[in-house]
């Protein structure tokens, strides 16, 4: 069996100036082993083992030592839905239990969002030019990847509902009522039959490596509604 962990939400700086997830809307304070956990999931996907390993060595590197164990964190974090994991008996099916009821949230990669943030990397948190200058540099995506981002566009779909347009060849979406009309319209189809569904689609596997890789590539989230 095979079995991958995620997190869900991103990292954010709170009013009060104290590091937070936001998450479903919902803003959660951390604890130092949790943050570092967590952390260690922000865009990656790792096995129990790799998590557990960089979660160990993190905490020798930064001398935080905790008094619980990994196990503890770990499961603190799954039931705050700040991580999340899929299994199954191949890579592919457990990477799609892991994504496949997940929303995808894009980031925002526009020229004034990369230079504010370029800019609270130098002035709060005293980052160097050149490491916070990286903000500026973004990895070219592929064909499959475009389109994942064109769908999601103008709202949030969860994996199995970009496998379902894409597999209806549904290149854009204009609108929440365009999207009810492509995969729900006839009053059967819910968010867990799309998920069923989606997971024998022929577009599943090219969807998934695309949703992958842009997780990795930092240009999305993941999200529980």
């Amino acid at each position: 069996m095979i079995k991958f962990y995620t997190a869900i939400g991103s990292y954010q700086i709170s009013k009060d100036g104290y590091p937070v997830i936001l998450a479903d809307g919902r803003e959660c304070a951390l604890s130092a082993q949790e943050l570092l956990l967590w952390s260690a999931l922000a865009f990656r996907i790792r096995t129990y083992q790799e998590l557990e390993a960089e979660f160990y060595r993190k905490e020798r590197e930064l001398h935080i030592l905790g008094e619980l164990d990994f196990e503890h964190y770990l499961n603190r974090l799954i039931t705050r839905r700040l991580i999340v994991s899929g299994k199954d008996d191949t890579s592919v099916d457990a990477l799609y239990d892991l994504l496949g009821h997940l929303y995808i949230q894009t980031i925002p990669d526009s020229f004034p969002v990369k230079a504010l943030t370029f800019i609270k990397l130098l002035l709060c948190q005293r980052m160097r030019f050149r490491e916070a200058a990286l903000v500026f540099h973004s990895e070219r995506l592929t064909p499959a990847e475009k389109q994942v981002m064109a769908l999601l566009k103008r709202q949030m779909l969860s994996t199995a509902e970009v496998i379902q347009c894409t597999a209806k060849e549904k290149r854009r979406l204009r609108s929440n009522q365009e999207l009810m009309e492509c995969l729900y319209a006839d009053g059967n189809t819910d968010c867990e039959s799309i998920v069923i569904d989606s997971r024998t689609t022929d577009a599943r596997i090219p969807v998934l490596s695309a949703v992958a890789n842009l997780y990795l590539k930092q240009r999305i989230t993941f999200q529980i509604l």
